[in-house]
């Protein structure tokens, strides 16, 4: 999925959200945001944008002199859904359908998301999706392709949302399940310390992308990841930034989103804020 002229404004207000922060020291900001609006005026555009924002937050990283940023909001996300967990799985265990609440759960977890202009809350979130239809649901084809499948590629998104994840994959009950996080430090995604904090090696082999990108962007990951991303029997991936990413690949995805943006939004054919479970989204 190529980059839009819709993403330009959307870029420099995270930016400048990350300013916000007090992240990035004063004598740095100003020349910080020049190279950032020469970055874009002279950028191919015909990239995805987990491609453009893997190159951004390289440039962020090099001017703060610190290779992981965001590691306290990502710690902060983690503790606050950890410690939700138990009230989270007994919601599961006690519903009616414990693999559909925990899917929708797993939805909900994309609010957390330092990324989008629209900030959403996760507790909020989480009511609302399980009292409403999602928007788009191929959750019965999916429950299907998994129950004759022996190996799951689970595409994660973000510190905390993992958390969720978790709930949904003890849902799923194959030999070989393999979790993804991204292979390297960008933004509040998940890297493989937010992956052992959480447990997820309890459930799943953890694998990285072998990239940096804010989403699974095939032309930089590792050649194991792109292995198992094509030979697994069914793929799930998490967010925009693995939609943006994969959204245009050879192979059928099962994508679990909220859509945080109009672009995203028309691209599916739903609005902005509405809950998806889709396979091969805007083909």
């Amino acid at each position: 999925m190529d980059i839009s002229l819709d993403c330009i404004p959307c870029i420099v207000e995270g930016y400048t959200r990350l300013l916000q922060t007090g992240m990035l020291p004063e004598e740095v900001r100003e020349p910080g945001m020049r190279r950032l609006l020469d970055y874009l005026a002279n950028v191919d555009y015909r990239q995805s944008p987990p491609v453009l924002g893997r190159e951004l937050h390289r440039m962020i990283r090099k001017d703060l002199d610190d290779p992981d940023p965001y590691r306290h909001i990502k710690a902060d996300a983690n503790r606050m859904m950890l410690d939700r967990y138990p009230e989270l799985e007994d919601m599961v265990a006690g519903s009616e359908d414990p693999f559909d609440t925990a899917m929708r759960l797993a939805v909900a977890g994309n609010a957390i998301d330092f990324a989008p202009r629209h900030q959403l809350d996760v507790m909020e979130t989480i009511e609302r999706v399980l009292g409403t239809p999602l928007a788009i649901d191929h959750s019965g084809q999916l429950r299907e392709e998994l129950a004759s499948a022996a190996t799951l590629l689970y595409v994660g998104d973000n510190a905390g949302e993992i958390v969720l994840d978790r709930l949904f994959l003890q849902q799923i009950d194959l030999p070989g399940r393999r979790f993804a996080v991204r292979g390297g430090p960008v933004l509040n995604d998940a890297t493989l310390e937010d992956a052992r904090t959480v447990g997820m090696e309890r459930l799943a082999e953890v694998i990285t992308t072998g990239d940096d990108a804010p989403g699974a962007v095939l032309e930089g990951a590792s050649e194991e990841f792109r292995e198992v991303f094509e030979t697994s029997d069914v793929v799930i991936a998490k967010g925009q930034g693995n939609l943006e990413a994969l959204l245009d690949s050879d192979r059928d995805v099962y994508f679990l989103l909220i859509t945080k943006c109009e672009l995203i939004a028309r691209r599916v054919g739903v609005e902005r804020g509405d809950f998806v479970v889709g396979k091969a989204l805007g083909r």
